[in-house]
């Protein structure tokens, strides 16, 4: 009988610990009292058991392929997966196919008996439930700490700007930051005008915070004293930055200057990936306002130097010229057009997985619930460790959702094809 132990544990810590030695100690006495000699190892040590991707889970799927193994022998139903769907799937699609009994021996289960594959199932159904009952306990947790005791739920690595976090999430005022965001909404209810807030605030000293930066922090009600979670705002327990009349004051201007489109999607195919030839900044669209001869005003995007546009901001002037943005667009995408059907490369971008990347943070999440329900890891430690997480998986996910959006985009105008092409030479 050709025997396959298999012994896992949750982390690296554990693995000169006494899990994997106790393991193969109680199997390799069951398989003596058996007679069974002919015995395989095979040990994951350090790997969570809510997937099947552990490089000796894998050897051992091939050597069953392979008829190398009789017999798979697990200490614990746990330890060869914490998945219902994955215990299933190991039991129906591999072992009982290849004629493979699965023993485990705490809780005495032998799939080569019907009542030792009924219980698999009971098992893994009630070790999947407790998994997702401590999912959802963490989750409100984490709710009933932000309304009841008004503690910031952010990362536990990051400090909202303003502020410091403590340990649980307490958070404390950071006085000289304090003081920029008090100015930037003072003067924001003053000047009406983003740009305009920059440069005076430059001009007295604090650094220099983006445009779009400066909108999200007008808007953000955690200066009113309040924290959020899954878009709820509760009373915080945290010192207010600003006082409620100055908040509803930035708000009414905001509302009130607002351009006709905010909130709707941008064109941004190129934000970021054109460049001056003359002094290296980066070329932007800007909006151009002009009358015709018939006196009919009438506007367009422009591609500028940003300092040419903006040359206040710099030692010096730049002079490199302008270009309309929709003649750009069109030789670029009709460039593009011919190298894809040209024949001379092939359009395969190199984009990023963040697919790839969201699955490994949720594999640390359910690694880390795996630690917790091995008393491996206590609630602080988790708690902080899950917020970390998840802030990580949310920018991802927006990550993403903006690079759907810009090859969609290039995409689409690729395969609308571009007619009447501009012949412009646009190597300045």
């Amino acid at each position: 009988m050709k025997v396959a132990l298999y012994a896992r544990v949750s982390t690296e810590q554990q693995i000169e610990n006494y899990s994997i030695p106790l393991q193969k100690e109680r199997i390799k006495a069951f398989c003596l009292s058996k007679g069974w000699d002919d015995v395989t190892e095979y040990i994951d040590a350090g790997y969570s058991g809510s997937h099947l991707n552990r490089p000796a889970l894998e050897q051992l799927q091939k050597d069953i392929k392979n008829k190398k193994v009789n017999v798979v022998i697990v200490y614990r139903l746990d330890r060869i997966s914490r998945s219902q769907r994955d215990t299933l799937f190991l039991i129906e699609e591999l072992f009982l196919p290849n004629n493979i009994e699965f023993i485990s021996i705490s809780e005495t289960i032998d799939t080569s008996t019907a009542f030792g594959r009924a219980a698999i199932g009971v098992l893994s159904v009630f070790a999947q439930l407790e998994r997702e009952t401590i999912n959802d306990r963490l989750w409100n947790c984490h709710r009933n700490m932000v309304r009841d005791e008004g503690l910031w739920s952010g990362s536990a690595g990051a400090n909202p700007y303003g502020y410091t976090r403590l340990k649980r999430g307490e958070l404390v005022v950071n006085e000289e930051e304090r003081q920029h965001i008090v100015r930037i909404f003072e003067e924001y209810v003053h000047l009406k005008s983003y740009a305009k807030v920059q440069d005076k605030l430059d001009k007295e000293g604090f650094k220099r915070i983006r445009a779009n930066r400066i909108s999200r922090l007008l808007q953000n009600r955690l200066y009113l004293g309040e924290v959020s979670f899954a878009g709820e705002w509760f009373k915080g327990s945290h010192e207010p930055i600003i006082s409620t009349e100055l908040f509803n004051q930035a708000q009414e201007v905001h509302e009130k200057h607002r351009t006709k489109s905010y909130g709707t999607v941008k064109n941004k195919v190129f934000t970021g990936k054109v460049f001056c030839d003359h002094c290296g900044e980066e070329y932007r669209p800007y909006l151009i306002k002009y009358k015709l001869s018939t006196g009919e005003s009438v506007t367009r995007y422009d591609m500028m130097c940003k300092r040419r546009r903006l040359p206040s901001r710099y030692d010096s002037k730049c002079f490199n010229r302008k270009i309309r943005r929709e003649e750009f667009e069109k030789e670029i995408f009709d460039r593009l057009h011919r190298l894809g059907t040209s024949g001379e490369i092939e359009l395969s971008p190199k984009s990023i997985n963040y697919g790839k990347q969201i699955e490994r943070i949720d594999k640390k999440i359910n690694k880390l619930l795996d630690l917790y329900m091995d008393d491996r890891l206590s609630k602080t430690s988790l708690d902080a460790k899950l917020a970390d997480l998840n802030a990580q998986k949310e920018k991802l996910l927006a990550q993403a959702e903006e690079a759907k959006y810009e090859e969609s985009e290039i995409e689409q105008f690729i395969k609308s094809g571009i007619p009447n092409l501009f012949e412009c030479d646009l190597d300045t």
